[in-house]
């Protein structure tokens, strides 16, 4: 989970001793290690203060997806998930979310719409959900003055502006396409500690996790769907630190289907031949078990956003992964199906 700041040029994501830098003049984002003190950025890397003047905090949001370019002419946007719910957890510790709504905003120096999220109760200067930021306005201003002097280039103008409105109306299909996609059909799973793009067995045969950290380097691409989206973040050429900052935000997103149960297993004693044997000794007490579901969708399928297409991963035609996981280390295993 983390803070949204708005500045007068950055939106900035604030997670414990991390922050993102969203620049809202080209687009590009920087992660950076610094603590949020009142209305200041400090960073431990320096002993600069950062240029952010009194940062507003809007709002909450539980992590990254990523931006996007939706026209060469169009301003990047940031992709962020606005509300998720728990599906279960791996292992009794790995907390797997499944994405209910996402927001996106434009990284550009208009002001939002309206976001509508969750309130942070830490900043009592967050913004109400009924309320906006307000700008000075003067930029504004003097773009309504710069279009009254203009004397000639009439049809030059007119021109522009069809241009611009038929691009404009192409970004906000597309911008609801996007949330069509996320916030309508269940099928987007997140976790910040588990690496939800390889089977059980492909994860014995590699450490998935640095110093703690899911590791996105040993994510599977074939189905690391905001993989493109990050990777501003994913650059290698550049320092250990970096890399390390970088990767904190860097969390795969899987599409799918994620269904986590847990079970009990009770045995009748009048058929002890079915009780499992541990130790050479029968087992008949009642055993508790999780069985964990996981299909995964790979973005080379990533043709069409039909309603039936999701149906077919719902009812289990395609499998990506099962695993039968029990609170016996003994009575533990897993399944790939193809």
């Amino acid at each position: 989970m983390s803070q949204l700041f708005q500045t007068e040029d950055h939106y900035i994501l604030h997670e414990g001793q991390h922050s993102l830098w969203c620049s809202r003049h080209n687009g590009t984002i920087e992660a950076k290690k610094g603590i949020v003190l009142h209305v200041f950025f400090f960073f431990r890397s320096g002993d600069d203060i950062c240029s952010a003047w009194n940062p507003v905090c809007i709002g909450l949001v539980y992590g990254l997806i990523g931006k996007i370019k939706i026209h060469p002419d169009e301003e990047w946007r940031l992709l962020l998930i606005k509300e998720r719910s728990l599906v279960g957890r791996i292992a009794e510790k790995h907390e797997v979310y499944r994405i209910n709504k996402i927001v996106i905003i434009p990284l550009s120096s208009a002001e939002p719409q309206e976001l509508d999220l969750d309130r942070c109760q830490v900043h009592h200067f967050g913004i109400r959900k009924n309320q906006t930021i307000s700008q000075t306005g003067g930029s504004q201003r003097q773009l309504q003055n710069a279009w009254k002097t203009i004397k000639t280039g009439v049809d030059i103008v007119k021109t522009r502006k069809k241009e611009i409105k038929e691009r404009e109306k192409f970004a906000k299909r597309i911008c609801e396409e996007i949330f069509k996609l996320y916030n309508d059909t269940d099928s987007f799973f997140v976790c910040e500690t588990f690496d939800l793009t390889k089977s059980i067995q492909r994860q014995s045969l590699s450490d998935t996790t640095k110093d703690g950290q899911l590791d996105w380097n040993n994510a599977d691409p074939r189905f690391f769907w905001n993989r493109y989206m990050v990777s501003e973040l994913l650059d290698m050429d550049v320092n250990e630190e970096t890399r390390s900052l970088n990767s904190h935000w860097v969390v795969p997103i899987i599409q799918g289907y994620i269904q986590i149960e847990n079970c009990l297993l009770d045995f009748d004693k009048s058929s002890p031949e079915l009780s499992p044997e541990f130790s050479g000794s029968k087992h008949i007490e009642p055993m508790e078990y999780t069985i964990i579901l996981i299909s995964r969708r790979s973005i080379h399928r990533a043709d069409h956003t039909i309603p039936s297409t999701y149906d077919v991963i719902r009812t289990g035609a395609r499998i990506g992964a099962g695993l039968l996981e029990s609170v016996r280390p003994e009575v533990q295993t897993s399944a790939q199906i193809r």
